[in-house]
C-alpha cells in the first residue's frame, strides 16, 4: 500500500466513522422524541415534534463539532499545548532532547514528511502522540518518561509509530472524532442547562384567583425540568456509544501503526521493548484532557477501565505477541546511558527500512539509516546554523546568493540586512561550497522546524527577502524553485493555516497538457542526447495509459519555470488517484537512465511537494 492507497483508506475511514455519528444522531433524536412524547403527553409522529428535535439536535451536535474543530485548526500545536506540552526548541542543550530530535529529524528525512514540532509532556511515565490535519502542521508529543526511561531504538520505534498515523491520515480522522464527540456532549450539556435554569424558576403566588395558572406554571416547570433529564441522560448515552466507535477505530488503528512501525525501522525488539516498558511504567497522563484525546496516544493514557470495550488500545500482551512473537524482555530495567551528544546519536545506523517505499514518489530504496548517515555527514556549522533563529535565516539567505560578486551585492542590497547579519550570510557563503549539492535542500527541510519560531510579522519580511533575493538576478534557478515549493509552501500553510487545494479533477485528459510540461522539463535536465530525452519522455507517457504519438514533448522554450509552477497548480487540484499516476510518470522520467541527476530529484520533489506526497531527500552521492 502506498502513500495515495493509505489516503484513499483513511478518506474511506472516515466517511464510515462520520456514518456511524450519523446513526448515532439519528437514535439520539428518536431517544428525545419519545421522551418529550412521554413527558409532554404529545403524539411521538406529531410533524412539529419531530421538526424541532430534529433541527435543534443536528443544530446542536453539528455547532459544538465545528467549534471544537475551528480550536483545533491551528494543528497539532493546539493539541499539543492543551496536554501541557512544552516545545523543544532545535537549539535545546538537554541531551535527551538532543536524542528525541534526532530521531525524529531522521524519521522526517526517510519519509519526506516536514520536520514536525516537538514537544515534552512532563510525566514519569511513557507515552507519545501525533496529532494535526496534515503532514505540515504535525506535532509529535512525548513525556519525560519516554526519553528518559527508553533506549534509541525503542524511542525510535515509538517514533516510528507516530509517523504511521502521519502518512495513513489518521490525523485528521483524530480531529474529527474529538469534534463529534464534543458535539454529541453539547447534547448532554443542553439538558442539564435546562435543569439549571427551569429548577429555579418560581411561579408567582397571586392568590386563590391564580390557582390555576400556578398549576399550570408548576406542570410546565416540571416538564422542561424532566424533559431537560431526559435529554441530559440521553445525551451521555450518546456520548457512551460515541465512546464506544472511537474505542473500536483507535485499536484497530494501532495494530496497523505497530506493524508499520516495524516496517519502517527493520527492529521489531524496539518498539516491543518500548510496549513492554510501558507495562512496568505506565502510560496513564495527567493532564485534565486526557480523556478527550485518548485516541491519540501511543499507550493507553487513562486509568484502568473495567470494561475493556471501552479501551482505545489493544492489550499490551496482544500488540507485542503482534510485532515480536519472540520477544525476550530484558533482565533489568536499568536507565539508558544519556547521549554524549546530538552528533553521536545521529552517526547511529538503524536498521533500513523494506524494500516498499514510503512514498510512490520515491525512485531509490529509502533507509533509516542512509538518513543517519545523511545528517552524521553534514558539516558541524550547516547543522549548528540551521537549528538557530538566527543561523537558519542566514544559511536561507546564503544559500540563495548568486555566485557572480555584482549581482550577489545587488541582493544583499534589496533586502537591507543589518551589519551583523550581513556578515553571518557572507561568512556561510564562503563555506557553501563545503555543503555537497544533494545536503542542500535536506538542510533546508531541517530550517522549517526553526523558522516556525518567527513571529507572523518576522516570517512575512523573510518571506519577502527570499522572493527578493531570487528575483534579483532576473532568474529562478531550479534549486530556488524547489526551495520556494518546500521550504515556502510549508511555512505559509504553517503560519496562515491555507487549505489544500480542492479537488477539481479526477481524471488525467484534462491535465495531460500540464503533465506533457511537467514530464519535458525532467527529460530535458541530464539529457543532452535527444534520443535518450525521447526515450525518458516516451517512458513517462507509457504510464499515462495514453497514445504517446498524440503528445510529443513540449519544446524547450515552454519548459521555462513559470509554466513549471502554473502546471503544478493545476495537478495540485487533481484527485489523490490521478496524482498517484502523474508522480509514477515523472518517476520513470527520473529513472529512465538508471542514474538521478540531483537537479531532476530537485524537481521531482518541488513536483512531489507541489502534490502533497511526502518525498525523502536525495542520500549524499559524490559529485
Amino acid at each position: 500500500m502506498d502513500f495515495f492507497d493509505r489516503q484513499a483508506a483513511a478518506q474511506k475511514k472516515t466517511g464510515l466513522l462520520v456514518f456511524y455519528f450519523i446513526l448515532a444522531i439519528v437514535c439520539l433524536i428518536a431517544l428525545i422524541v419519545v421522551a418529550i412524547s412521554q413527558i409532554a403527553s404529545i403524539p411521538w409522529n406529531d410533524p412539529q415534534l419531530l421538526g424541532y428535535v430534529t433541527l435543534g439536535t443536528v443544530a446542536v451536535v453539528t455547532i459544538g463539532s465545528l467549534v471544537k474543530i475551528a480550536e483545533l485548526a491551528q494543528g497539532g500545536r493546539v493539541v499539543a499545548a492543551m496536554l501541557g506540552g512544552e516545545p523543544v526548541t532545535p537549539n535545546t542543550t538537554d541531551p535527551q532532547e538532543k536524542k528525541l530530535l534526532n530521531v525524529v529529524e531522521e524519521m522526517s528525512l526517510a519519509s519526506g514528511v516536514p520536520v514536525p514540532e516537538v514537544y515534552v509532556l512532563n510525566d514519569n511515565t511513557i507515552n507519545a502522540f501525533a496529532a494535526g490535519h496534515g503532514p505540515g502542521d504535525t506535532a509529535i508529543g512525548v513525556t519525560r518518561g519516554c526519553i528518559d526511561k527508553l533506549s534509541r531504538d525503542e524511542l525510535q520505534g515509538v517514533i516510528a509509530h507516530e509517523f504511521s498515523h502521519i502518512l495513513h491520515g489518521d490525523m485528521k480522522l483524530n480531529v474529527r472524532l474529538i469534534g463529534l464527540l464534543n458535539g454529541i456532549l453539547c447534547v448532554a450539556l443542553i439538558g442539564a442547562f435546562a435543569m439549571r435554569i427551569f429548577a429555579y424558576i418560581r411561579v408567582d403566588d397571586g392568590g386563590s384567583s391564580n390557582d390555576g395558572d400556578r398549576k399550570n406554571g408548576m406542570a410546565l416547570t416540571v416538564a422542561v425540568f424532566l424533559i431537560g433529564l431526559a435529554v441530559y441522560i440521553i445525551g451521555y448515552i450518546g456520548v457512551f456509544f460515541g465512546n464506544l466507535i472511537k474505542a473500536a477505530v483507535s485499536r484497530q488503528r494501532e495494530f496497523l501503526a505497530d506493524a508499520s512501525a516495524v516496517q519502517y525501522t527493520r527492529n521489531p525488539d524496539g518498539i516491543a521493548g518500548a510496549l513492554w516498558k510501558i507495562g512496568k511504567f505506565e502510560s496513564r497522563l495527567s493532564s485534565p484532557h486526557a480523556e478527550e484525546a485518548s485516541h491519540l496516544y501511543f499507550g493507553d493514557g487513562l486509568s484502568a477501565r473495567t470494561f475493556s470495550f471501552f479501551d482505545t488500545h489493544p492489550p499490551l500482551e496482544e500488540r507485542i505477541r503482534a510485532v515480536a512473537p519472540n520477544f525476550e524482555p530484558p533482565a533489568s530495567l536499568d536507565m539508558p546511558p544519556a547521549p554524549s551528544s546530538q552528533r553521536s546519536s545521529a552517526s547511529a545506523q538503524p536498521p533500513p527500512l523494506p524494500t516498499q517505499p514510503v512514498s510512490t514518489a520515491e525512485t531509490l530504496e529509502r533507509t533509516l539509516a542512509g538518513a543517519a548517515a545523511l545528517l552524521a555527514s553534514v558539516p558541524d556549522f550547516a547543522l549548528s546554523n540551521v537549528r538557530d533563529l538566527h543561523g537558519a535565516i542566514a544559511f536561507v539567505y546564503a544559500m540563495l546568493l548568486d555566485e557572480r560578486s555584482d549581482y550577489r551585492e545587488a541582493q544583499l542590497a534589496s533586502i537591507g540586512v543589518d551589519d551583523a547579519m550581513r556578515r553571518e550570510v557572507m561568512g556561510l557563503y564562503n563555506r557553501r561550497s563545503e555543503i555537497p549539492l544533494p545536503q542542500r535542500l535536506p538542510l533546508i527541510d531541517l530550517v522549517v522546524p526553526t523558522l516556525r519560531q518567527l513571529s507572523p510579522d518576522q516570517y512575512a519580511t523573510f518571506r519577502e527577502n527570499v522572493h527578493k533575493l531570487i528575483a534579483a538576478d532576473q532568474a529562478v534557478h531550479l534549486f530556488e524553485f524547489a526551495l520556494q515549493k518546500t521550504l515556502l509552501r510549508h511555512l505559509d500553510l504553517y503560519f496562515t493555516r491555507q487549505t489544500g487545494a480542492s479537488v477539481k479533477y479526477r481524471t488525467i485528459i484534462p491535465l495531460l497538457p500540464s503533465v506533457q510540461t511537467l514530464l519535458s522539463a525532467l527529460a530535458y535536465i541530464d539529457h543532452p542526447d535527444p534520443a535518450q530525452r525521447d526515450a525518458a519522455f516516451q517512458a513517462g507517457v507509457q504510464q499515462l495509459m495514453i497514445n504517446a504519438a498524440s503528445y510529443p514533448m513540449t519544446r524547450v522554450d515552454g519548459c521555462d519555470l513559470t509554466r513549471i509552477d502554473n502546471a503544478l497548480d493545476e495537478a495540485a487540484q487533481a484527485s489523490p488517484q490521478v496524482k498517484r499516476t502523474i508522480l509514477a510518470a515523472c518517476r520513470e522520467v527520473v529513472k529512465h537512465d538508471g542514474v538521478v541527476d540531483t537537479q531532476q530529484y530537485e524537481l521531482l520533489r518541488a513536483i512531489a511537494d507541489s502534490l502533497d506526497c511526502p518525498m525523502p531527500p536525495l542520500p549524499p552521492v559524490t559529485e
